[in-house]
């Protein structure tokens, strides 16, 4: 009777070791095989000791080393999953959010809003150069929102109350609420955090500057947007179909411009000269005015279309070219919209078109300044470089007799102009030096000219 109860007795210590046991080997086994192994081998010595009768306090001795194992590896398991994660890198290629000197990042701010069904034309005081000048993005059904603090406002300003209900208002002059309007000034400052930059200071007005003070990166880039549109010659409208300004002599500019300029168009001349090329006089035109070809970030390169990479205005050539044409090349029938006007049809911040914008407002409210358009600053780029490359004595060889004589008659109106101003400063020099002669003698007291007179018998 004893003997069964001892046995039962070991039985019944041999299973709870036995549950114990067995934790500690599926705690061992998730965390690696060796560990696995390491705790079958103790797991069997202490069968074997349960089952020779040896007291259970055996087993419990074998069981802290098993503990310290699972601790150790544990804690060397951990660093390593935490400097994986501390070790990803940042992408490289991201863009500072706040960059006020940056004109890419402002251009690509400004590009957000060029899309007409997610933003209407608005104030000039308002309107998305001053939003993008301040960090704003368009997000689409008049939302914008800082790409650094990521406020978003909803810009009601194109609606008005008609019997009660509201109407969208497309034209900015219909806009005669100077309250509302001087409103979104203040937003357009304040709505930002009160710690995000944008708040306390924006892009300067400079920053809407076309870059053409270096004559060659600009004519690089001109005939860059001149090859461009030769690429769509069958899709450019007429010459008469365009109405350049006044100033645009198309003639003149030929001859200012390098031959390997006007070397892409691939039609020979009239005359059979395969050396000489003609030049496609739309594509330089629209060229000079900003225009090149038009590139959907999706669809890809748009043949009837041509875009402004300043103020992101894109134009179906289609619109503006006309119908039909008879045989000797006069109008048949018009085209959709009666003609292309190649600087009008930027929108009216563009620097191709406003001097506000190229020069800045503090230059062009200067009373002496002479601010000009972008395209006007262009012209003046390629004749200076012109004139450094072959001398002010020769002129193109393009212009005409009469065109020559004109600028002879100039440059000898500028020359007697200039002897006319010598004559003027000389005449002002003496005068000048009258007047300080006259305020000298006041400071010339009896004393000093008796040391003056006794000086000059001593120096005799």
């Amino acid at each position: 009777m004893n003997a069964t109860k001892r046995k039962f007795n070991a039985l019944l210590n041999g299973i709870g070791n036995k549950s114990a046991t067995s934790l500690s080997y599926k705690e061992v086994n998730n965390i690696s095989n060796t560990q696995i192994t390491t705790a079958s081998d103790t797991t069997t010595q202490a069968k074997k000791r349960r089952i020779s009768g040896d007291d259970a306090m055996e087993g419990d001795k074998n069981s802290p080393p098993r503990k310290t194992v699972v601790r150790k590896l544990a804690t060397t398991t951990l660093p390593h999953k935490k400097s994986a994660s501390v070790a990803t890198p940042a992408p490289m290629n991201e863009s500072p959010k706040y960059a006020p000197w940056d004109r890419v990042a402002f251009l690509k701010r400004l590009k957000s809003f060029s899309n007409l069904t997610d933003w209407t034309p608005k104030p000039a005081r308002v309107n998305e150069v001053e939003w993008a000048k301040r960090g704003w993005v368009c997000q689409k059904f008049e939302r914008v929102r800082c790409c650094l603090c990521n406020v978003e406002i909803l810009v009601k300003l194109n609606k008005k109350e008609v019997d009660g209900k509201e109407e969208p208002v497309y034209v900015r002059e219909n806009i005669a609420e100077d309250a509302l309007v001087e409103k979104y000034i203040e937003l357009i400052v304040t709505s930002h955090d009160e710690d995000c930059l944008w708040r306390k200071r924006g892009c300067d007005d400079s920053i809407f500057k076309l870059p053409l003070a270096n004559a060659i990166p600009t004519i690089e880039s001109l005939g860059e947007r001149y090859k461009e549109l030769c690429s769509r010659a069958d899709n450019l409208p007429y010459m008469f179909n365009l109405r350049p300004p006044p100033e645009l002599d198309l003639d003149a500019i030929i001859g200012y411009l390098p031959q390997e300029i006007l070397t892409h168009s691939a039609k020979p001349a009239f005359n059979g000269n395969t050396t000489n090329t003609e030049v496609n006089r739309v594509a330089l035109m629209m060229a000079l005015a900003g225009w090149q070809g038009h590139t959907h970030e999706r669809l890809g390169t748009q043949l009837g279309s041509v875009s402004c990479q300043a103020c992101f205005r894109v134009l179906g050539l289609w619109l503006f070219k006309s119908k039909e044409i008879n045989t000797t090349g006069e109008e048949t029938l018009g085209p959709i919209v009666n003609c292309l006007d190649v600087i009008k049809e930027h929108r009216d911040y563009c620097p191709w078109r406003n001097p506000v914008s190229q020069n800045g407002m503090k230059a062009a409210a200067k009373p002496d300044a002479s601010a000009v358009a972008g395209w006007e600053i262009l012209l003046r780029v390629l004749k200076n470089e012109y004139y450094l490359r072959h001398g002010k004595q020769s002129s193109p060889a393009s212009k005409t007799p009469k065109q020559i004589a004109q600028d002879a008659e100039t440059e000898l109106g500028e020359s007697i102009e200039d002897i006319e101003d010598t004559k003027t400063r000389d005449e002002e020099d003496k005068k000048r030096w009258a007047r300080l002669r006259r305020v000298k003698s006041l400071f010339d007291t009896k004393g000093s000219k008796k040391l003056q007179s006794l000086k000059i018998r001593g120096g005799s």
